[in-house]
């Protein structure tokens, strides 16, 4: 299912690339290669609206949350060459499902499982999009809505996190207004301002919570032992 889904929004995204006047070629590489959906989508609305050398630094500054998303996850990633593979499969929806699990051999599948999943559905559906794309009015089909609707969608559950709600409000008291005054597609990249104060009030991600830290405790995921990969 999860395939499916991803495939299904990455058709949306395909279509946005094309229509932002980008060839076929380029969401579906960036699908497989970055295998982020919010970075992408943020790149390409820059890119087309500024520059790419723009949109590259404000790209790269919302995948930082991949930082505490590995450490995290440090005993699900296992060793080796799987380490690596299931460190480039890290997103937000393998990294839900992976944080779900207690245990760290059942968060280990799950991140493989549903990275894997993500790896297939996302950058077929930008394929897909691509192609048909070319004869799609964006415009008529409110394609052109789908990037602030999926970093709405995003941004919406951190609201529920009382450390991370001044760092929301911030970014959309930045955004808004560029948004209104500035060339079109600065207005998200000015929200990145607030980054710094997320980072800060958020920084308990880095903590080692005291509960953990006995030798009697059972092992979790970002705390558990190292154990060998299969």
């Amino acid at each position: 299912m999860i395939t499916v889904a991803m495939a299904l929004v990455g058709i949306a995204y395909g279509a946005m690339s094309v229509g932002a006047g980008l060839p076929v070629w380029v969401a579906p590489l960036l699908g497989v290669i970055v295998l982020a959906g919010s970075s992408e989508m943020l790149y390409v609305g820059l890119a087309t609206a500024t520059s790419p050398w723009v949109a590259l630094p404000a790209a790269l500054l919302v995948n930082v949350r991949h930082v505490p998303y590995g450490m995290a996850l440090r005993t699900a990633l296992g060793r080796g060459a799987a380490r690596a593979y299931r460190a480039h499969v890290m997103n937000d929806e393998s990294v839900a499902f992976a944080l779900a699990e207690r245990d760290p051999q059942r968060a280990r599948v799950a991140l493989t499982r549903i990275g894997t999943g993500v790896l297939i559905g996302w950058p077929s559906g930008a394929l897909a999009g691509s192609l048909l794309g070319r004869g799609i009015d964006q415009n008529t089909f409110g394609l052109d809505a789908i990037f602030p609707a999926v970093i709405l969608a995003l941004v919406l559950p951190a609201l529920k996190r009382a450390r991370l709600c001044p760092a929301v409000v911030a970014a959309a008291a930045v955004s808004v207004p560029a948004a209104l005054l500035l060339p079109q597609g600065l207005g998200p990249l000015a929200g990145v301002l607030a980054l710094p104060l997320a980072l800060w009030r958020s920084r308990e991600v880095f903590d080692v919570p005291q509960e953990h830290a006995g030798a009697g405790a059972e092992p979790g995921i970002a705390h558990g032992g190292e154990d060998d990969d299969e």
